[in-house]
This record gives structure tokens, sequence and C-alpha cells, in this order.
């Protein structure tokens, strides 16, 4: 296989026309920077979507960038974007499983936008149009600056891939695994998972998952800490295994994970939680019914079979946990992500290093750098979203579609298979994606920092103090003094892939039993900051 050349092809993409406006007020500005007013319709205090694609048409812009708050969409209400837009054709949307994308074109001049979010690049920072479109230009040239040949795409993911594609080194011929093995995992991994700790609705259904908090017992809480990973993925991403992948037998799979316990492999396994446990679970299992996600066991004496990573089989095996493999897969050793993520870095240093960016772009542009690498990370093991398509009428809808098709208001709602070309084959990689979110899981639970090896993560807590998991964020009712910087006696050296804190409140609060909580009390966390929580530690020291 290493005859065939897989390296895939970067492009160029052409520059899009774009204007960016405020969700509801429709005022904006062009990538110019010169100001709009939407054009609004009788009796209409605020511009409607159709408002929106005339104004935008008005200026000659192909996309439209929506900033400020949107609206959420909720069981049995409609999403925004499923619409009546006179004069618009609705064409290809994406909604499902990612940021909203929405193409309409003009049923007489034939002319194409493109409705997409701020918030896809920008995350939670509250940017006005203007303050959007400045973010954007600066990630731009703080990428072209890392390459030359960098480019913005529509999208972070479309954005990164390509950029892996102008990083990758010569030497470096990405083999794919083979079908069977790239479909097994895809089915057998999984990114971001979320897990609430605490008593209630929102912890786990399943029999073999303890709460660690009782919120009947411990109603309130007087510290939330809110710790995650400084550019994690980035800090992981090295010295990956790409294919041809083999596949060991039990024997050799065991040999492997006996004598080479950090190889870049696979391992399908089954476990026993150690009778004496009383922490949070180290292994994924999925539920029967996918849709459900994953559960993680931490019952004493439960027992599960997974596939895991390396990365997560020596946690489990260092916390004790009994492990005995079933069969394994290994990838060859390559660098096939290094020189992509220093690039990445590179541009995040330069964007801390810039002694004159307002605060407010400099959070903006650092999480669009995160984007990148999230979403960039995430394709690599993405089929394709399925495409939802909208009609006016029942009979519009083909019939292969139509026996799932929803409707929606005045228009009829279904979806399209996404399918793979040979453009998207040559980007799919899922064992890439699958051992750094193996290797993410890992350092969250067991992590180094400044203090040693093994002294960071959620395993370094008192488990009656851990109140959650998310991806590689960790959410405590204590502050783990691990989590600050070396000047404050922590471990946090500043170096890319540690824990650190990033925010902490100290009061009383009701202990949050519902995921929603947990969560309005993390951005209360990360807009107070670090600040108390060092004058805190100077305090307890």
């Amino acid at each position: 296989m290493d005859d065939i050349d897989y390296r895939p092809k970067p492009w160029v993409p052409k520059d899009v026309p774009t204007v960016w406006v405020d969700h509801t007020s429709g005022q904006g500005v062009t990538q110019d920077g010169v100001a709009i007013r939407p054009v609004v319709g009788d009796r209409r205090k605020n511009p409607n979507l159709t408002d929106l694609l005339d104004t935008a048409a008005s200026y000659g812009a192909n996309r439209i960038m929506l900033t400020g708050k949107r609206p959420d969409p909720e069981p049995g209400i409609r999403h925004w974007l499923y619409v009546q837009t006179p004069r618009w054709k609705p064409g290809t949307h994406w909604i499902n499983n990612g940021p909203p994308t929405g193409r309409f074109e003009h049923e007489t001049t034939g002319f194409k936008i493109e409705v997409r979010t701020a918030e896809e690049w920008f995350g939670e920072v509250a940017l006005s149009p203007a303050q959007a479109r400045s973010a954007w230009d600066t990630t731009a040239a703080i990428l072209k600056a890392a390459d030359e040949r960098a480019r913005m795409f529509n999208s972070p993911a479309a954005t990164g891939t390509n950029l892996w594609a102008l990083s990758l080194p010569k030497n470096v011929n990405p083999v794919p695994v083979s079908s069977d093995i790239a479909e097994e995992i895809h089915a057998t991994s999984g990114q971001h998972h979320i897990e609430h700790l605490v008593a209630g609705p929102d912890f786990a259904i399943h029999e073999d998952c303890v709460p660690l908090v009782d919120p009947a017992k411990q109603k309130k809480i007087t510290e939330f800490a809110y710790v995650d990973g400084r550019f994690m993925y980035a800090a992981l991403g090295r010295e990956l295994g790409l294919g041809p992948a083999r596949r060991l037998n039990r024997a050799a799979a065991y040999q492997l994970m006996e004598e080479d316990p950090y190889a870049r492999a696979r391992f399908n396994v089954r476990f026993q939680v150690p009778s004496t446990w009383n922490h949070v679970g180290i292994l994924g299992v999925r539920h029967q019914r996918v849709e459900e996600g994953w559960y993680y066991p931490n019952r004493p004496g439960a027992r599960g079979e997974t596939w895991a990573d390396a990365a997560e089989i020596q946690v489990a095996r260092s916390a004790g946990w009994v492990v005995d493999p079933v069969e394994a897969v290994v990838f060859r050793k390559a660098r096939p992500l290094d020189t992509f993520f220093e690039r990445i870095m590179r541009a995040r240093d330069r964007v801390n290093e810039h002694p004159d960016m307002h605060p407010m772009l400099r959070k903006a542009v650092m999480a669009a750098l995160r984007a990148i690498v999230l979403h960039s990370v995430g394709a690599f093991a993405s089929s394709g979203r399925d495409q939802t398509r909208v009609a006016t009428s029942a009979l519009d809808v083909p019939p292969q579609f139509q026996a799932r098709m929803q409707r929606q208001g005045k228009l009829f709602v279904y979806h399209v298979p996404s399918e793979r070309n040979s453009r998207t084959e040559s980007f799919y990689h899922p064992e890439l994606a699958a051992q750094v979110w193996g290797r993410a899981r890992a350092r969250v639970l067991d992590g180094p920092s400044a203090l040693g090896l093994h002294t960071t993560g959620a395993l370094a807590v008192d488990p009656s103090t851990l109140l959650g998991i998310q991806g590689d964020a960790i959410y405590t009712s204590t502050l783990p003094s691990w989590s600050l910087p070396v000047a404050n006696g922590g471990g946090d050296d500043g170096k890319t892939g540690r824990l650190r804190l990033q925010g902490y409140l100290n009061g009383s609060f009701l202990t949050p039993e519902r995921l929603q909580q947990r969560l309005s009390l993390r951005g209360r966390a990360e807009k107070a900051g670090v600040e108390s929580a060092l004058e805190h530690e100077a305090v307890m020291s």
C-alpha cells in the first residue's frame, strides 16, 4: 500500500463576499467594514430571515455570518432555519451534529447565499458584528503567518484539515487503515463525553454507574472550580499511528500490553472494577442503544467489555483495574499530525505574544484556533454530516425519504445521508481521531504537571468533590491546588496540555443536581476568573 500516494490534495478556496450581522437587529458590517442597515419588511421591528437574505444580496454577499444571541432549538419548536423565505428557495442545510448552516438561492436571479454563525468559530465569546469580522481577519493573518499558504475556509474543520494537507511531511504517506478497521474505530470511539457525577436526572442510567455526590446529603457546596486542558489535543497529537494496521490475537495483544503499554494501538478488553473502588469510571462502554451514548462503570466489582486506546488501558491498569485483552489493533508509528499541530501552536504563541491585541480579540482568536483543532480532529473520524432538505409540499419530498419526513410549520423537513467522495475519503482517518481522543481521556484522568507525573486529573481529586467531566474539563467542589500556577504552589507551568484552573467561585451554591446548573456555575466561574482562587490559596497556606 505504500506504493500508492495517499496524501490529501490541498486547495485554495475562493474569497466569499461576506456580511457580518447581528441575528436580532440585522445591523452589521461588510467584509470591508462598511456599516449595514437591514432591509426590514412592513410591520416588523426586527428583520426576519428573508430580510437578512435580501440585505446580504443587496451588498453582493454570498455569505451571512450571524452574531449575537440566536434562538436555540427546543423540543417541539422548529429550528430558526425552518421558515418560509419568499423569493428564496432553501437548498441544502446542515443542522444536526454541529453548527447550523443554511443555503438559499434566489428564485429569479439564482443568487446564492450561505447562512452561518460566528459562534461556530468563536464559541461563547460575545462579539459584535464588527468585532467578529476583526477576529476573523486576525485569525486569517495569524494562520498565514504560521504557513503562508493557509487560508480560512467556511468552517474550522475545513480550515484545519486543509492546513494538515499543507503541513504533511514529504516522508509521511498517510496509508489508511482497512475499511473494516476504520468502521470498527468509527463505531467504538467518540469525542467529548459528558459525565455528570451528581445523583439526579442527569446522572448516567446504568446499574454499573454510582454517583460520587448525593445532593440529598450535601445540599450546598462552598466552592466551585473549573479546570481544563490548555490546547490539549495539540499537545497530545505527536507521533500518532497510521495504517496499515495489524490485528493481534489475544496472546499477541497481551504481550503488546505488557511490553509496550504506550503502543500506538487500540485494545478490545474485558475489565473489572476493583472491589474497593470509590471514584470515577475509567473505561467507557457504549449503551446497547447506541443513540444513548456512553457510560463509565464505576460500581465496585462491575464488569464490562469495550475498545480503548493503549493510554486509557494504562491508566486503568495503574489504578488496579483488572484488564484482560481480547484482541488489539496496532498502527504504524509515524508523525502525521506533528507539523500541523506545531504550526497551530506557533499561531497560538503569536497571539499570546502580541502586546497590543485587545483582550476580547485575543480571546476570540484563541477560541477560533481551538475550534480549528477540535473540529479538525473530529473531521478525521467523520463520514460527513447528513444533509437537511426543506420542501413546501410533501409531494416534493423524494419517495425514499417520505416515511421519515417531519412537518415543521408549513414546511416538510427530511434528511439525506452523507456520502464520502474521493476528496473527503483522503481525509478520513478515524485512527488519528481515536488516538487523540483516547490520549485526552487518559490525560484528564491522570496527568503530569510541573509537580511530577501522575499529579493532576480527575483521579487526583477527592471523589466526593468531583462533580463532573466534560471532554478535557473537570468540575469540582474544592480547589485542586495542582491546577494553580507554579508561582502559587501549583503544577501549571504554562505548557500546552496542562490541566489548569480556568475559573473559581467561593460562596454558597446549591449542589448542581442538573447538568444545566453545572453549566451555569461554569459560566459564572469563568467570568470570575482565578484571582479569588489565588487569594484563597494564599490565605490557606
